[in-house]
């Protein structure tokens, strides 16, 4: 609502009744003791109007007036401006208007900065109140200590953390995975540099009493088990697959599929991102490492990245009895994360830096180009989710409750439903880049078609995002990731032009290892025949995934 505060606002706060953003008091004679009570809770939430003056009766509100507007008015100031009464400032704004004769006073009740929260009165913190729907609620304690980690100056994932060993806190596997990235994207540094003088460099590793430890942001992004599970005795993502919509009943069968990432933040990511490739019905090729977007990515790729990058970012891993989640529903994927965004529901499409919960996590990731750059986000997904015929994203920065939740509408999507038939990744097939008729008019078959080291040499595979692998087959198994595929798409996706470097390098060694096998073995030269991965290929991948 717009100042100045007149009989036009007065009536649609009327018509709308006592909810989230107004306060309703008689106060014909005094001010009520429980007005300082809304103070608070407006201050600590998303702020509101304390309007004096209103009379419910029943469901209706109704003008009945002040008696004394000045005197009530002064009292209300006064106290509210009185040492101790609240600990910290709060921005308020008095309004006068008369209603059919009656005068209404009408105080605006600005939301406080997140470094002026809690907001408490008579100097004791457990008098902390916070607006849910239409009443004023005494924070729980878990509350005040999300707003209090918020308030400090010191951000958390700049801390040392001290509870394990430098030694014992960190995950080769993840730094070296995060620095092929980085001098990828950061020509010029040190590529030879130790690890933990890299770390140290950069803000990762501090001195601490003589002594160096890693900052949580370090273990959070880097972490070794023994490290991320001393840091967050909780999951940092917990992932469903749903084969039904996100407005019907759950039913009997609860998850298609879920994955809990209780590893640091870059296997965390690792691990979705296979498993987001793994359901998705397009073949996958590799990753662009400029971009970090897939070739022949799925639709809405760039935009379910950026989603759950943030989500990654900008949890408050300092509240330990919540996790993120990602549910993929079948009419769209949600997003929910504990911990709300800094900036105003106003601002958060707005260009220009934004404060940020975690400095430290957020500006690893960006050297790596793993999200946009700061500011861009959120107008970045809108756009081009609405470019792809889907309506735009839908998001709440819920003060109350301190978590933020988005929505990425997407009526078509039905892939979930079809694997709960199966229970298993349905398989794709693309009649133009996935015919069918190349086994019978070109054979597998080694003696025939050899391949000559001089003008058949290997094509080095790309460097995937994902895994960095060097070994050929490592890459067909990502290939056959999203379910079987024909020769000549098995050798498309791993990028190849020559079938001859496919076979000798990719497929018969992928068949040799039991790592992949024939979908109809009986018939081998089949214009149906395609490979899949097997049992022990499923957990290659997983292996992978984790190293």
């Amino acid at each position: 609502m717009q100042n100045p505060f007149d009989t036009q606002a007065l009536d649609a706060l009327l018509a709308s009744g006592e909810w989230t953003g107004v306060e309703f008091k008689a106060a014909r004679g005094a001010l009520p003791k429980s007005a300082f009570d809304a103070v608070s809770a407006f201050a600590n939430t998303q702020g509101g109007w304390l309007v004096l003056g209103v009379a419910q009766h029943g469901e209706n509100f109704e003008v009945c007036g002040v008696t004394d507007p000045d005197k009530l008015q002064n009292d209300f100031l006064s106290v509210l401006h009185a040492d101790g009464k609240v600990n910290h400032d709060v921005e308020v704004t008095a309004h006068r208007q008369q209603h059919d004769g009656k005068t209404v006073l009408a105080f605006h009740i600005a939301e406080n900065p997140r470094t002026r929260k809690p907001v408490y009165l008579d100097g004791d913190i457990r008098r902390t109140f916070i607006r849910r729907g239409g009443g004023n609620y005494r924070a729980q304690a878990h509350e005040i200590e999300r707003m209090l980690r918020d308030a400090t100056a010191d951000r958390w994932d700049g801390q040392p953390f001290t509870r394990v060993d430098l030694a014992e806190a960190l995950h080769s596997g993840s730094l070296k995975w995060y620095r092929d990235r980085f001098h990828a994207d950061n020509p010029g540094f040190d590529v030879e540099q130790p690890h933990h003088e890299f770390l140290y460099e950069w803000g990762y590793i501090v001195k601490d009493g003589g002594q160096r430890w890693p900052t949580r942001a370090c273990v959070a992004l880097f972490g070794s088990l023994r490290g991320v599970r001393n840091l967050l005795p909780r999951p940092v993502l917990d992932l469903r697959f749903l084969g039904y919509g996100s407005k019907e009943d759950m039913p009997e069968t609860r998850w298609i599929d879920r994955l809990v990432c209780e590893e640091n933040i870059i296997q965390s990511w690792r691990q979705l991102l296979a498993k987001y490739l793994f359901f998705m019905p397009r073949t996958f090729r590799d990753i662009d490492p400029a971009t970090l977007e897939r070739r022949d990515a799925p639709a809405g790729f760039r935009v379910f990245r950026e989603a759950a990058v943030n989500l990654l970012i900008h949890q408050d891993y300092g509240d330990h009895s919540r996790k993120a989640v990602i549910q993929f529903f079948t009419d769209g994927i949600q997003l929910w994360n504990p911990g709300d965004s800094f900036g105003s529901e106003e601002l958060l499409l707005e260009p220009g830096e934004k404060e940020v919960r975690n400095p430290a996590i957020a500006m690893a990731l960006r050297r790596i180009d793993m999200c946009e750059q700061a500011g861009t986000g959120l107008r970045m997904m809108r756009r081009e989710w609405r470019a792809l015929g889907y309506a735009a994203p839908v998001y709440h920065n819920d003060r109350v409750h301190k978590a933020f939740e988005m929505f990425l509408p997407d009526a078509s999507r039905v892939i979930w439903a079809e694997a709960e038939e199966t229970k298993a990744p349905p398989p794709v097939v693309d009649p133009v880049t996935d015919p069918v008729t190349d086994p019978v008019t070109d054979p597998v078959d080694p003696v025939t078609d050899p391949v000559d080291p001089v003008t058949d040499p290997v094509v080095d595979p790309v460097d995937l995002v994902t895994d960095p692998v060097v070994d050929p087959v490592d890459q067909l198994l990502y290939a056959l990731a999203n379910g079987p595929l024909s020769p000549s798409a098995a050798q498309k996706a791993v990028g190849l032009k020559h079938r001859p470097t496919f076979r000798a390098n990719y497929l018969y060694p992928a068949l040799d290892a039991g790592l992949v096998e024939m979908t109809l073995p009986q018939t081998p030269n089949s214009r149906l025949q395609k490979y899949r991965l097997t049992e022990a290929g499923l957990r290659r991948q997983v292996s992978m995934i984790r190293e």
